[in-house]
């Protein structure tokens, strides 16, 4: 806009006169915040209404500290088609909080999220959580209301989203987040093992008040800015907390059930959708977990490894050995199915039923494990009040004596029988804690790219793990040359035994590490079939072609998410870890192509050709 444009909006509306240079900076600036409300009301959003709906005059008035609204709706007939032709401009929070306290009085707000009026609120990563109203809109002809992220017929119970990611996703009825900040929570979470309820607090303390350094260093501001009010302050009726559980994504059902209700189907869809080839870079290669070379008649040939290593990170099951059915509750030691064996005694080898008041028998062996697991909580409670005494920091929930010993973490306590039996003295082993999964099993490439997991419950067994690699190698083309397992001796005398040829072309080596370390010299199958220098092919000008010890590499990494998903329902626990994987997955498939090792996917006709 030149400053003839000016000149000739002060000839044909002499009323501008009124307003100073700065004033008009300040009216084309608010006014482009007001967008978006003013596009709401227009059928034809290509150009600009000839006069402001009275809500967002009375905000701009507001705003600018004026009080003749036909002032402002001068300004607008006057300047209306730069505002509309204009984009928005990149507010600050000085402007933003100006704008909304008296946007909010007027029913409107800075963001207003459209397609009943409603209280809000919008997290953002750049403007802290801001109090906005959302607005539906239905349509009479198609029978349709539509919200910001999906649309309900009027006839149905469901929910139909919108094709893309939206820039502002609803995550509760009330709450709404920018997807640049659920990227931000995502990547904390990959990399810093940053806990959904710890993203909460940091996003509270630190992002959701807006120039949070200007409130807590007051004397180094201006005494204008640094007294402003908080936006709490200002938005009576809007909770702006971010809590751990707003945030979700996008659900199907359209009922009166809560948001975690509404996400476990789909969730759990998608959770089985992701087992065994599901993950995006199943398909993966590139030059350091896939090499090309002539064999002595000039034939290109390919060798591909994989890798696969457990980390014990689990989730609660049930304690019936291998039983993989979902707990009703995570309270609960067993499922449904197995819910009376709460009634047993809790010694392994007891068959007995518990005395009312315990959890063991009435065998006085039996009890004396009993007393000693509860005798273990209490010296526990001792030690913390006297830690406390002594001025450090204990965690509340730990100082009460007792309190969720019946939930503590998989506990064996074993003992000695006093009696003697025929075949000597018998060791007794009891379960008293809730049980968990044995470990998450990772297959992955020697780059360092995770193809698949898989929760083991009861043990890390070899036909677990036989299983496991069948379903993500499911063809004899997707197949790698080499397999590598720290109990490859095992899996393949199991293979044999059950006259298994899934992986026949797979050569089977133990890495080098647990070679040296857990395999005796003695088992000639293990030296035989799984000696790694016993595949020259493996080896070239002194040095292994592959990284096998990536997997010990990558459990550094991944068994950082423990604390963090320990007491997840299932569902979730398995969503979580995937949703890790997956992004850590793309972390380090752009750091391969920007280190030159040209990572490319494998055509999946090339590996399932019965589907082409």
């Amino acid at each position: 806009m030149s400053l003839q444009d000016i000149s000739s909006a002060l000839h044909r509306f002499p009323v501008l006169s009124a307003l100073n240079f700065h004033g008009l900076t300040q009216f084309l600036r608010f006014s482009s915040l007001a967008k978006e409300s003013i596009a709401f009301r227009q059928v034809n959003n290509r150009r600009p209404p000839p006069v402001l709906p009275l809500d967002i005059a009375q905000t701009l008035a507001a705003s600018l500290n004026v009080s003749d609204i036909q002032l402002i709706q001068a300004c607008w007939a006057a300047f209306k088609e730069f505002v509309w032709d204009h984009p928005a401009v990149c507010a600050s929070d000085e402007e933003i909080f100006t704008y909304n306290k008296a946007a909010l009085l007027n029913g409107t707000s800075y963001r207003h999220i459209y397609p009943p009026m409603r209280l809000a609120t919008l997290h953002t990563r750049n403007h802290g959580a801001l109090p906005v109203y959302t607005t539906s809109l239905y349509c009479r002809k198609c029978h349709r209301r539509y919200h910001s992220n999906y649309y309900v017929h009027k006839e149905s119970s469901l929910r139909v989203y919108y094709g893309g990611v939206p820039n502002v996703l609803q995550v509760a009825t009330h709450f709404f987040i920018e997807s640049s900040l659920l990227e931000l929570f995502a990547n904390g979470m990959v990399f810093g093992w940053i806990s959904a309820s710890n993203w909460a607090r940091i996003y509270e303390c630190g992002l959701a008040e807006p120039s949070p350094h200007v409130r807590n260093n007051k004397l180094a501001f201006s005494t204008t800015y640094s007294s402003l009010p908080t936006l709490k302050t200002i938005a009576a009726g809007w909770n702006l907390e971010l809590r751990n559980d707003d945030r979700g994504i996008l659900v199907l059902p359209h009922d009166e059930s809560s948001q975690r209700d509404r996400l476990q189907p789909l969730l759990a869809e998608r959770n089985k959708a992701m087992e065994g080839t599901g993950q995006e870079h199943w398909a993966h290669a590139c030059d350091l977990c896939f090499i090309v070379f002539e064999d002595d008649a000039g034939n290109l040939l390919k060798m591909q490894s994989a890798h696969c290593d457990g980390d014990t990170i689990g989730h609660r099951c049930c304690k019936f050995h291998d039983c993989k059915a979902p707990l009703a509750s995570n309270r609960d030691h067993h499922c449904p199915k197995h819910a009376h064996l709460a009634l047993k005694c809790a010694v392994i080898e007891c068959s007995e039923k518990v005395t009312p008041g315990h959890r063991t028998c009435g065998d006085t062996a039996h009890r004396a494990l009993e007393t000693a697991y509860f005798s273990r909580g209490k010296a526990l409670f001792q030690l913390r009040s006297r830690l406390k005494k002594a001025g450090v920091a204990v965690p509340n929930d730990s100082l009460s004596p007792g309190d969720n010993i019946e939930d503590d973490d998989e506990v064996i306590i074993q003992g000695n029988c006093d009696g003697k039996s025929e075949a000597g003295n018998r060791t007794l082993r009891a379960y008293f804690g809730a049980r968990r999964t044995h470990n998450e099993q990772l297959i992955m490439r020697s780059c360092g790219v995770i193809l698949a997991r898989a929760t083991l419950f009861g043990s890390e067994s070899v036909s677990a793990v036989n299983e496991f690699a069948k379903r993500v190698f499911p063809t004899p083309e997707s197949t790698p040359e080499f397999f590598v397992f720290d109990n490859n001796c095992q899996l393949d005398a199991h293979q044999r035994a059950t006259r298994d040829t899934h992986l026949k072309n797979t050569g089977k080596p133990v890495d080098v590490f647990h070679f040296k370390c857990k395999h005796k010299l003695t088992d000639l199958h293990c030296q035989r079939y799984c000696n790694p220098a016993a595949f020259p092919e493996l080896i070239c000008d002194g040095k292994w072609r592959f990284n096998t010890s990536i997997c010990e590499q990558t459990n550094v990494w991944f068994g950082g998410f423990i604390s963090i998903v320990q007491d997840m329902e299932v569902t979730r626990y398995n969503f979580y870890l995937d949703e890790m994987i997956k992004r850590r997955n793309r972390y380090i498939v752009a750091q391969l192509e920007a280190k030159g090792h040209f990572p490319w996917t494998i055509p999946r006709q090339t590996l399932f050709p019965e589907n082409t």
